[in-house]
């Protein structure tokens, strides 16, 4: 029940008419009902990603079926999520799901919250969610247990956690697994609860939201944790829209004031960025991409949209109209966020944009357009032109992060680079001047 706080914010209107740039594909999820969205998006890497269906209209979570995708987001199947062994009343009609976290194409973890008649806890796949098993040495079986998210940093390292029970927040951890669950220590919460799927990850750190206003932080996996009073005493806070570039920086949203706040210390101080005025900034959900200075916003809320902020949130860009859910991404021109499906029997639409990055565009070390790279795409050479600094070196990253090129130059306003024996698709240059600065521009290779 404690969990309709959010569901109170949000007021759900699909735009059937809008229009979406070409940086948002619109894919099938595969559920054939209509108006079904994504509760949880888990990206494995840039070939693999699994989600759990959401019935946005109903604010039913209870939907027992998941998607995934081994091909990168282009196609999706879809499978039952059977809940072994059945709850007490024999059946699992009443539990819910609360996220989905993946470590491989085949193993995949739910956290799920209880009904009246059964106890939740954690459950896994390793079988492609042919079946699915309970994991039972992690607890949540205490009446005030609620489970409210599982997450996986690999095939063995975990953490689930739930409400407080009693005085203290319902935390375990594995290393194994999930074979062995084990408590994890917690900061006193009298009175306080979470909420499901309301957390953030960037390497070993996991943030999670609060009821009153706080954030609970382990920078070891979940294993250790310490209380951070996010805000002012005071301020009207639900701690369930936030998100971190890396271990330090990060920005959170207050919902009802559209006030947006950052820290660069990990979530212990944080400072107002913005007060945001233009009601179609779209900004209900914030996803950093990781690493960098881009967050991307949609709104799963009336007006429906999508924006993105290249500047840590100062100055925001609208993309589009259209109902955008959950996000999750895994660098700038590889993630998604959830649609809504508009299915007919036999047949289905949508249900989930896969991102290919933000326009393309001339980039810059400030704001008098210093640097240029071009042509863009380019066939393999690839000249950099600088204005006013002197250009050190480039480097050039693919997808997934790995330096496929690099060179060391003397310092020079003009710079050709020789890229033709890197292979079709999408990289990163990133540009560094003489005198320290860095400009990351993205590079389409024919």
């Amino acid at each position: 029940m404690k969990k309709i706080l959010l569901a109170i914010l949000l007021v759900f209107c699909l735009m059937a008419n809008a229009q979406t740039p070409n940086f948002w594909h619109e894919k099938a999820t595969g559920f054939t009902d209509a108006d079904k969205t994504l509760n949880s998006i888990s990206i494995v890497d840039a070939n693999t990603i699994w989600a759990n269906e959401f019935d946005f209209t109903n604010q039913d979570y209870t939907l027992k079926t998941f998607t995934r995708s081994t091909d990168a987001g282009e196609t999706w199947t879809t499978g039952s999520i059977n809940l072994e062994p059945i709850p007490a009343d024999g059946s699992s009609i009443g539990l819910g799901i609360s996220s989905i976290s993946a470590a491989s194409a085949s193993t995949a973890w739910i956290s799920v919250y209880p009904d009246s008649a059964g106890t939740g806890g954690i459950w896994n796949t390793i079988d492609n969610g042919v079946s699915w098993q309970k994991q039972t040495t992690t607890q949540f079986s205490d009446p005030a247990s609620y489970t409210d998210f599982v997450h996986f940093w690999d095939a063995n390292n975990g953490v689930a956690l739930g409400d407080a029970v009693g005085d203290y927040f319902e935390i375990y951890t594995t290393n194994d697994g999930g074979a062995t669950w084990n408590t994890a220590s917690s900061p006193i919460a009298t009175g306080d609860f979470s909420f499901f799927n309301g957390y953030a990850v960037s390497g070993d750190s996991v943030w999670v939201g609060t009821s009153l206003g706080g954030i609970l932080k382990s920078t070891d996996k979940g294993l250790n944790w310490t209380f951070l009073t996010a805000l002012p005493a005071g301020t009207d806070f639900i701690a369930d829209r936030f998100t971190f570039s890396d271990t330090n920086k990060g920005l959170l949203l207050l919902v009802n004031t559209q006030k947006i706040y950052k820290t660069v210390d990990g979530g212990t101080t944080w400072t107002e960025v913005v007060s945001i005025t233009n009601p179609n900034s779209y900004k209900t959900n914030l996803n950093y991409i990781p690493g960098t200075s881009t967050i991307i916003a949609t709104s799963e809320a009336s007006p429906n949209g999508s924006s993105y902020s290249t500047d840590d949130g100062v100055t925001w860009t609208t993309i589009d109209s259209s109902f955008h859910g959950e996000s999750a991404f895994l660098n700038d021109t590889f993630g998604f966020s959830a649609g809504a499906t508009a299915g007919t029997t036999g047949a289905t639409t949508g249900g989930i944009y896969k991102f290919s990055g933000i326009p393309l565009k001339t980039a810059s070390f400030d704001t008098n357009n210093q640097i240029a790279v071009y042509p863009n795409p380019t066939n393999g050479l690839l000249q950099i032109n600088s204005k006013a600094y002197l250009v050190k070196e480039a480097t050039v990253y693919d997808l997934l992060g790995k330096k496929v090129y690099s060179s060391k130059i003397s310092a020079s306003n003009n710079v050709s680079l020789d890229l033709k024996s890197l292979q079709t698709g999408i990289y990163t240059l990133k540009v560094t001047s003489d005198t320290g600065k860095s400009e990351n521009i993205k590079i389409i290779k024919n």
